[in-house]
């Protein structure tokens, strides 16, 4: 018990750290607040994921996917200009000539200079090289982006196999908690008419107390797994009122 009352203020300790006002003053958990005994509601309106079907998010605004897209328009924007390095330079020239420039009226269509200048590299050997490692380039950043969504996509339906499966053992173990509660009152009704002992009470009271503790650790593996499926679809609640 003691050793469950250090790990409980440590637990609120560590929550404190998240909880602010909007001021921005950090506040601490009060000595008389308790969890929710029921929290999964709560959890999935907070992380905005309540009665959300599998198919209505769509990867396409994934911040991370976002980034990876524009990062491959820079980079086929740079392929593009390795690509005009390779054609020759053409330059004209032409500009009146006059002693007086303020004046427009003194611009004389006669006097003028004109020119052309024509560039090209001889063997176009850096500039090839420079085009070929733009598209490599743009190459990797479509393969990583495609890499990243295949493994986006993966680990959002894992996530959604694992809630289904927790659902299902949830149902499982709050049944086998009901099942010992009443053979615990069986057994206690014996003994009130003297047919059991206290040695099978108390052996029927501790398989109800492990099945409680069961049904805690699915239900926060639970929870954990609604956690980490908003961290994967990286919803943001600001932007979501």
């Amino acid at each position: 018990l003691e050793q469950a009352r250090v790990r409980y203020k440590n637990r609120a300790l560590e929550l404190s750290n998240f909880l602010w006002l909007d001021d921005n003053i950090p506040i601490e958990v009060q000595e008389g607040v308790t969890p929710e005994t029921e929290p999964g509601e709560e959890v999935d309106r907070a992380l905005e994921i309540e009665g959300i079907p599998l198919d209505s998010f769509a990867l396409e605004v994934h911040p991370k996917l976002r980034s990876l897209d524009y990062k491959i328009q820079g980079l086929e924007v740079d392929r593009r200009l390795k690509v005009n390095q390779l054609f020759p330079q053409i330059q004209l020239e032409y500009n009146f000539l006059t002693e007086t420039p303020d004046l427009i009226n003194s611009y004389v269509t006669q006097d003028y200079k004109g020119g052309v200048t024509f560039s090209m590299p001889l063997f176009l050997r850096k500039e090839r090289g420079a085009l070929k490692l733009a598209r490599f380039k743009l190459r990797d950043a479509e393969f990583e982006r495609d890499n990243a969504w295949v493994s986006i996509r993966n680990k959002v339906y894992a996530l959604y196999n694992e809630l289904d499966s927790f659902d299902r053992q949830n149902v499982l173990i709050d049944g086998i908690v009901v099942d010992y509660s009443r053979l615990l009152q069986a057994e206690e009704r014996k003994f009130s008419f003297g047919e059991s002992s206290l040695f099978l009470i108390n052996s029927r009271e501790r398989a109800l107390i492990d099945a409680r503790l069961k049904s805690n650790e699915v239900q926060n593996k639970y929870l954990m797994a609604k956690a980490k499926l908003f961290q994967a679809l990286a919803i943001n609640p600001e932007l979501n009122p």
